[in-house]
């Protein structure tokens, strides 16, 4: 998997420099339509954005912004919004920076909401914001919690998304940054639920997917897909052009609502309770799996016994201990869609010795 890479400090400077104005001009911000389509004509292209982990001390120096100030939604969330140099510090321009915070309250969200952080500019110093790259019509920098938007519909030839649209793909973007997806980078993969419905981590180690790169393989990217989904939640009629492996139904629908409303928070534990004897050599029990994520057995039997642990899928061994003594521990990612991911029998097995035993289950869900 490849991580998201820094943006490149002295490519930004250049770029920054000849893309902001001088001084603050006479460009307005005009106010967002909650009912815009996602749209503005037939699209053959999909929404180009980049993740961006982190930019450079010297790179935020650079940045011309102009006015900054926090503005509440209805339910008086907080959110910092800078304009860039283009927009003067009007009450017409706040005002228009107003309708964008109110039009983000709009869509499905979480208290991350809260935590977020807006840049709106010209569509050009958007895409110079976000690196430069040809047809990028808006960035979310992870370490900023800052998603960098257009003021205008961004254009774009063959990509002709309204600005609504992009900033409900951004805000995606946002809502994963504050999501888990043990052992995996939510922001990469997706969130929990979306992640393991769509099959993604399977879709990885089979090599169709490729979380975190944002260049040859952007439509195949997890965290583009959950996006984009998410972006579907609230334009169904757009068209998809991501992987058709992450293209939008209604269990993915499902599966959204639920990392945003009520998001994974970690592994589900249970304790099997057995003995094992002369008689009873080997005990087993199965685990239906319906998340991705790490399965790990932890076994506490008799200090004088030496029992081992296994883990059989469609009746094979794929993982076992031999140590000895019965603390065994073996732990490991599965995959659903890996054939026999579904359910997994774990077995105790009794080399010598016998008594009560104790065997914890720990599994993403």
């Amino acid at each position: 998997m490849r991580a998201r890479t820094a943006m490149a400090a002295a490519g930004t400077v250049v770029l920054l420099a000849s893309a902001a104005p001088a001084a603050a001009g006479a460009a307005r911000v005009a106010p967002v339509n909650r009912g815009a389509p996602a749209t503005t004509g037939a699209a053959t292209g999909a929404v180009r954005d980049r993740v961006i982990a982190r930019r450079s001390p010297r790179a935020r120096a650079a940045v011309g912004v102009g006015a900054t100030h926090a503005y509440r939604t209805a339910d008086g969330v907080s959110i910092e919004v800078q304009l860039s140099q283009s927009f003067a510090d009007t009450e017409e321009n706040r005002a228009g920076a107003q309708s964008f915070v109110d039009f983000l309250a709009t869509r499905l969200h979480g208290s991350e909401l809260g935590k977020l952080r807006m840049f709106i500019g010209m569509p050009g110093e958007v895409n110079a914001q976000c690196g430069g790259d040809s047809g990028v019509q808006a960035c979310y920098v992870e370490d900023e919690r800052r998603m960098y938007v257009p003021s205008t519909d961004p254009g774009g030839g063959s990509s002709p998304f309204t600005r609504e649209y992009v900033m409900t793909h951004e805000y995606g973007h946002h809502i994963a940054a504050y999501r888990r997806n043990d052992p995996f980078s939510a922001i990469n993969l997706g969130p929990k639920y979306w992640s393991s419905y769509k099959l993604v981590c399977a879709g990885v180690f089979g090599g169709r997917y490729f979380p975190g790169n944002q260049g040859a393989h952007y439509l195949d990217d997890p965290g583009e897909g959950w996006a984009d989904g998410y972006a579907h939640l609230h334009f169904p009629a757009a068209p998809f052009q991501f992987n058709r492996g992450f293209a939008p139904d209604a269990g993915t629908f499902a599966a959204i609502r639920r990392d945003v409303l009520t998001p994974w928070n970690g592994p589900a534990t249970r304790r099997v309770r057995r003995t094992l004897s002369s008689r009873h050599r080997v005990t087993s029990t199965t685990s239906r799996l319906t998340l991705d994520g790490t399965v790990a057995l932890t076994l506490s039997g008799p200090r004088r016994a030496n029992y081992d642990l296994q883990v059989v899928e469609n009746g094979r061994v794929v993982g076992q201990t031999r140590t000895a003594g019965s603390r065994d521990r073996i732990a490991g990612t599965v995959c659903r869609g890996h054939p026999g991911a579904a359910g997994i029998t774990f077995r105790v097995r009794r080399r010598s010795g016998s008594g009560p035993f104790s065997l914890r289950i720990s599994t993403a869900g």
